[in-house]
């Protein structure tokens, strides 16, 4: 294992070949481009209609209150189906031009890794309604049938993108921004004056293990889990200590992490496992035109910690970095990244990136 960045999956603008060929260009192996998510092009282009648009033998439309779940197939549904089939081509294009240019060496037929985000079942029912317009979330069967959709649907995504741009490896990281509030209990009914009861612990490990198993059977090389907060001994029980499908590493938020989060980050280390580290919080990100901290900074923001734990630098070699801590809080962390000029979100990518080639020049020199 090496230390490794990896590009945001949210891009400003509407031109995705645009948006990949900038990442592949910044982002040589062993960091990782993404397939770019592109929220300016509107709600058929964001992760929730993404996710939709894997769904296996269920359809959505877009409604006055969002995205609901349809009887049968309709425009919504199939432009959401046509654009993500659309995007993995065109990623495919760029990595192939890539590739014949000689700007990638052709390692036995492979491309460069790419990482893959995806939203994850719990998030997912807490977004999407019911025919009736109440929540997913509200419906036992219906979370289990969505559920099962899901995971069905990921491994077939999962299939096209490996089929299309033949990455010598692929990373997933499965995305739960609600799965805080729906194990508390705190996500609102549609009409918003009362929540929906809280999803057991059992039943979200259920749901979440089935994506995972699917992501598994597929091939997968890492599967990274972002929680959208601290990651919690209940975590690491459920989905990595081997009472079920287990993932390799979870998301983190570096700016924010107290000492007893610096600990278990040590503790997934020492066990192996990738730590998904975000290095930037969001008003750094929000003000990438003005600047952003330096390189060296960044690098303290990682060592520093680390070194107080008595850790080994070489430990760093788990870390995967990404840009802004708040990647994961929902809906409006993601437009904020997309409505960032296309320059300063590249400076964010560069940013990360030179910061992870900082921390390996220091672990050689150890």
């Amino acid at each position: 294992m090496t230390l490794r960045s990896a590009a945001a999956g949210v891009m400003p603008g509407i031109d995705l070949m645009r948006s990949a060929r900038l990442q592949a260009a910044e982002l040589p192996a062993p960091h990782l481009p993404s397939l770019p998510e592109l929220p300016d092009r509107g709600l058929h282009s964001g992760l929730l209609a993404r996710s939709l648009a894997q769904l296996s033998e269920l359809s959505a439309e877009l409604t006055s209150y969002g995205w609901r779940l349809t009887q049968r197939p309709g425009a919504d549904d199939q432009r959401i189906r046509g654009w993500l089939r659309s995007d993995v081509d065109t990623l495919a294009d760029v990595r192939g031009d890539r590739a014949e240019s000689g700007a990638d060496p052709d390692d036995d037929g492979f491309a460069p890794p790419l990482v893959l985000e995806l939203m994850g079942p719990i998030s997912l029912m807490a977004g999407l309604a019911l025919p009736s317009g109440e929540k997913t979330l509200i419906d036992h069967g219906a979370r289990r049938d969505l559920a099962a959709s899901l995971a069905n649907g990921a491994a077939e995504h999962v299939a096209h993108v490996r089929r299309a741009c033949s990455p010598s490896s692929l990373t997933v990281i499965i995305t739960e921004p609600d799965y805080a509030r729906a194990r508390e209990g705190k996500i609102p009914t549609v009409s918003g004056y009362r929540t929906i009861r809280s999803l057991g612990r059992e039943e979200t490990r259920a749901h979440i293990g089935l994506m995972i198993e699917a992501l598994q059977s597929s091939g997968v090389e890492e599967i990274l889990l972002d929680l959208g907060g601290a990651v919690e001994s209940e975590h690491l029980e459920d989905f990595r200590a081997g009472r079920g499908p287990s993932v390799h590493g979870f998301g983190v938020d570096l700016p924010v992490m107290q000492a007893a989060g610096w600990e278990r980050t040590a503790e997934l280390v020492e066990s192996g496992a990738t730590v998904l580290a975000s290095t930037l919080t969001g008003a750094e990100t929000a003000a990438a035109t003005t600047g952003l901290p330096q390189v060296s900074e960044l690098a303290r923001r990682v060592q520093q910690p680390w070194h107080r734990l008595g850790m080994p630098l070489d430990g760093l070699e788990n870390f995967l970095l990404v840009g802004s801590s708040d990647r994961h809080r929902g809906e409006p962390a993601r437009s904020q990244l997309a409505s960032l000029s296309e320059p300063s979100a590249m400076r964010v990518i560069t940013r990360v990136r030179d910061t992870a080639e900082a921390l390996r020049e220091q672990i050689r020199e150890a």
